[in-house]
């Protein structure tokens, strides 16, 4: 049985073209993203802190109207990373029933829709633990 043909509108009753069985969708060049930063490597201390921190252990730019941030836990690191959004929310040394944020090793990576660098905390296990930070705006 054939399948009934069925007309698409837009909220305004304008019928919507369909080409080679395939929707035509447009999207705004608004939301692309005009710019990408990136920051020299830094290492992160035992204790949280703002990835907007000056050297040695931040971007020391206080971004804020980034779209999305991007950390990757350098590959040689023997340690790891966790990340939180405060320095409540982001505690590495400590056993794992009392550890807290999100927790990278070597070579991973994180992307999060965060637009403040003062949002975004690091904890490193030990120390001579790096990151890369990147922003798109």
């Amino acid at each position: 049985m054939p399948h009934p043909k069925v007309k698409i509108a837009d909220n305004s009753g304008n019928e919507v073209a369909v080409s080679n069985n395939r929707l035509a969708v447009e999207t705004e060049q608004d939301d692309a993203f005009s710019t990408f930063v990136t920051y020299q490597a830094f290492e992160v201390p035992t204790s949280a802190t703002a990835i907007s921190a000056d050297s040695p252990n931040g971007t020391g730019a206080e971004i804020g109207d980034s779209k999305e941030i991007i950390i990757q836990v350098d590959s040689a690191n023997t340690g790891y990373v966790m990340v939180g959004h405060s320095a409540a929310t982001c505690v590495a040394n400590a056993t794992v029933t009392n550890r807290k944020g999100l927790k990278l090793v070597g070579g991973e990576t994180l992307v999060i829709a965060v637009g403040d660098f003062t949002k975004v905390f690091l904890a490193a296990s030990a120390s001579s633990q790096n990151v890369y930070v990147a922003y798109f705006k």
